[in-house]
């Protein structure tokens, strides 16, 4: 209730709706919210699953929200003297009944509940239940309230229902709506004798119960959890493409609430949906999930000499369109650029002399293995000579370092990863096949630098990362252009994985970016914090229309309230789900509180490894 209370400072009464937090009479500013509960007085003859889901687009069109809400009680009818007599008439009448002169339809409905009714009565194992089902409209202006009413009466009406609009009782029917209601307190007691439910058996009544879904559920999508209010399923449809603006996701929560839980729980549910994931594990927590999905687990530490090769010019694709034809054009520029970068990290930077005999040495490899520049049918392999790889690159620099000044001041900075103590970096190169599989997960350093100079676990970790965003970047572009649904990019422990700044540059251009390849960027952390605080991170947010916030500690939260556009009421609930695993969902300035819900042989493969060894100690 105390929540209640910072929600609801005042409100003023009207026989048709009311008045929530209304402002002094002849000020000039928003005269409060209005609210409108109706009831559903007659149900349609037959009720489909999910039948009120089709009443939220009906309301906004005028600018209204809608908010439903069913009601169970135990019925106090009883199958007396009265019920017998009344069974024996109906029976009566459907018995007469011929072809020509057919038995009502009401009469058969109301003949078979009351045979439910007696049977609940005789047998004892079934409860009989009333329920009430209301709707609850909220506006800022009157007119909409009555033109969201016009249209759900012109609904029920076409399916042969009815509403009751509550005239001059609208106090005491916003009461029944509120998740503390209870129909037998004393300010509820003119409600119980003046409105009775639909009386049902509990079998029957339960099949109303999954009917009601979240304000912002869409009928299609990921799976995102369960309202922590009805416990009715809420789905996010993350890949309609009709819908033009950018679904990145981003996770925040301290670490124990179940941030990393909800993450694999939902790449589970972007696989179902056919998006192909590509994830950066910091810590190896991903690899029992990829295993069991059938993934592939890429090990990119530094120390394991696995890579990608970076001078691979990838595949051709079908010229459908213009957008191939183009794609199809730029490969050898591509794995040209891509060669130059991976060579700068190496030498942790180039002079523009540097820079040209990079390019000039990549360029000879081409030559060797047959590839004509102007002519895209030599791109392909099988090739007339050697394979370019990065080994061909180091000896075409030291050969031309004999004579050539730059050369040899490109090959002192990278001999030491051809010929020195790290010529083990590449050593085992990577199928590019690898990414076909619908999750791919690499493993990779962590690429932090200290604050005056980089170590050299950090560079190579950063060069790994480089080479494995150009080829999940090729992939996903692939994956649009062969017809593939959708693409996702997941990085956890983002406060610690975006101190590798090749990895923070790379999130960046996926946030902003990657929806026109049909792809969305997921990025985990415990704190707002590394988008609030810097203009590149607040470029990521304002590009980011789903958040989810677990709990998290006091200072996240005053991020929040300093730098987000976030009601006040939700940054408390979100300090008061600590140890609870829920979580607020924000979708398009749209709020709703869940958990992640899924069965126990699923969540064992979610558990991080502390969880994991806690639970078998215990």
């Amino acid at each position: 209730m105390s929540a209640v209370r910072r929600l609801i400072k005042g409100f003023k009464k009207n026989k048709k709706h009311t008045i929530v937090n209304p402002v002094a009479e002849g000020k000039d500013q928003k005269n409060g919210h209005l609210v409108r509960v109706l009831m559903i007085k007659d149900y349609p003859p037959i009720i489909l699953a999910g039948y009120l889901d089709h009443l939220e687009a009906i309301v906004r069109t005028e600018g209204a929200e809608l908010r439903k809400t069913i009601r169970y009680a135990g019925s106090d009818v009883k199958f007396s003297f009265g019920m017998k007599t009344k069974l024996a008439r109906l029976n009566k009448s459907i018995n007469a009944a011929t072809v020509s002169d057919p038995a009502r339809k009401e009469e058969v409905a109301t003949r078979d509940t009351i045979i439910e009714l007696r049977d609940s009565a005789y047998t004892g194992n079934r409860k009989l239940l009333e329920v009430w089902t209301f709707l609850t409209i909220a506006a800022p202006e009157a007119h909409q309230l009555d033109a969201a009413e016009i249209k759900l009466n012109s609904w029920f009406d076409n399916v042969s229902g009815e509403l009751d609009t509550l005239v001059s009782e609208q106090q005491e029917a916003l009461r029944q709506t509120s998740p503390v209601s209870d129909r037998d307190t004393s300010n509820g007691e003119f409600f119980r004798k003046k409105h009775y439910g639909r009386v049902t058996t509990d079998s029957a009544a339960a099949r109303t119960y999954p009917m009601t879904r979240g304000s912002f559920s869409d009928d299609q999508g990921p799976y995102f959890g369960r309202r922590t209010e009805d416990g009715s399923f809420c789905f996010i449809n993350l890949c309609d493409p009709n819908d033009s603006r950018a679904q990145n996701l981003t996770v925040f929560g301290k670490t124990g609430e179940g941030k990393s839980f909800f993450m694999k729980a939902l790449v589970v549910s972007l696989l179902e949906e056919g998006v192909h994931v590509f994830v950066f594990d910091l810590d190896g927590e991903w690899r029992e999930l990829c295993e069991e999905v059938g993934g592939v687990y890429i090990d990119h530490t530094a120390d394991n000499g696995r890579y990608f090769e970076p001078l691979t010019i990838m595949p051709k694709l079908a010229e459908i369109d213009q957008d191939c034809i183009e794609y199809n054009r730029t490969r050898y520029t591509q794995a040209l650029q891509n060669g130059i970068r991976t060579l700068s990290l190496l030498a942790d930077g180039l002079t523009k002399g540097e820079v040209f005999e990079a390019g000039e040495a990549i360029k000879r490899v081409f030559a060797s293995a047959g590839i004509d520049r102007e002519n895209q049918a030599t791109w392909d392999g099988p090739y007339a000579g050697p394979r370019p790889t990065i080994h061909a690159a180091f000896a075409a620099i030291q050969s031309e370092a004999e004579a050539n000044a730059d050369a040899k001041s490109l090959w002192d900075k990278i001999k030491i990863y051809s010929i020195g103590i790290y010529d083990n970096l590449f050593k085992h190169e990577e199928p590019l096949e690898f990414q076909r599989a619908p999750l791919v997960v690499y493993k990779v350093g962590s690429g932090r630098t200290g604050d005056n100079e980089q170590d050299e676990s950090a560079r190579q970790a950063q060069l790994k990362m480089s080479m494995a965003f150009d080829t999940v970047n090729a992939n996903i572009v692939r994956l649009k252009y062969e017809g593939a649904h959708f693409s996702a990019v997941l990085v956890d422990e983002g406060q610690r994985q975006l101190q590798n700044s090749e990895l923070k540059r790379a999130v960046f251009d996926w946030y902003t970016a990657i929806r026109k390849w049909n792809g969305m960027m997921i990025l985990g952390s415990n704190t707002p914090a590394i988008m609030l605080d810097s203009a590149e991170g607040v470029g990521m947010w304002e590009n980011t229309n789903i958040r989810v916030y677990f709990y998290l500690e006091q200072s996240a939260i005053r991020t929040l309230a300093r730098s987000a556009d976030m009601p006040e009421e939700i940054q408390d609930r979100i300090a008061q789900n600590a140890g609870s695993r829920r979580f607020i969902l924000e979708y398009h300035k749209q709020y709703d509180e869940l958990f992640m819900d899924v069965p126990e042989e699923e969540s064992k493969l979610y558990a991080t490894r502390g969880l994991k060894k806690m639970r078998e100690a215990g």
